[in-house]
């Protein structure tokens, strides 16, 4: 019997070398982040980097549903390497990261999850060109990216008086807008929405 129970505990000290080899490769120290100027950077360490096939950052809002936004292939560097992303990111909201670590031997890992509060610019301003305006509306739009943005314009009671969806390109717009007849002299508010920013400007219609 006692036989039996030794081969039994040398067959499981044998059996759980490989996984405790895996846990120490799936080591991640010094996983960190930084948010600048719209872009969160993620840092880590790994030891036993021979045996780390690839890294998925994984992202999420809600701490529950990740979605993977980059694969890293791991480095042919053996022990202990270094790693770097870069997320761009286009909204304010805190994001969640974790790192999902594949072994060469296919197996999974996941290190601990990060809480990122981002620090984006709000370069979207909108600068009225010569106010009060006349007979059309001119203004200058930062644009973050290509898209597509809702321009709405209310009268002091809230109205929605014009709206409009433009095209904007990446950096300065330049938008005319036609004023007829609807627009009686007084002050009016210009709304741009991205769907993730808004941006607001009082004109004075003369």
């Amino acid at each position: 019997m006692k036989k039996y129970f030794i081969l039994l505990l040398i067959t499981f000290s044998v059996a759980i070398q490989p996984l405790k080899a895996q846990l120490d490769m799936a080591f991640v120290s010094n996983f960190s982040s930084s948010s600048n100027n719209s872009v969160n950077r993620l840092t880590w360490t790994i030891a036993k980097n021979q045996g780390v096939k690839s890294f998925d950052v994984e992202r999420s809002t809600n701490g529950k549903d990740f979605e993977t936004v980059a694969v890293l292939i791991a480095t042919e560097k053996y022990n202990t390497e270094s790693y770097i992303y870069s997320d761009t990111i286009t909204s304010l909201d805190i994001i969640m990261y974790r790192l999902k670590i594949l072994s060469k031997t296919q197996h999974a890992f996941y290190s601990k999850m990060l809480l990122v509060k981002s620090k984006m610019t709000l370069n979207c301003n909108i600068i009225i060109v010569g106010n009060p305006v006349k007979d059309k509306l001119t203004f200058n739009y930062n644009s973050k990216n290509v898209q597509q943005a809702d321009m709405k314009i209310y009268n002091l009671c809230g109205k929605v008086v014009f709206n409009q969806k433009i095209s904007c390109f990446t950096g300065n717009n330049l938008i005319t807008i036609p004023l007829n007849s609807n627009f009686a002299p007084g002050m009016y508010v210009i709304e741009m929405n991205n769907g993730i920013l808004s941006q607001t400007a009082k004109f004075i219609k003369q």
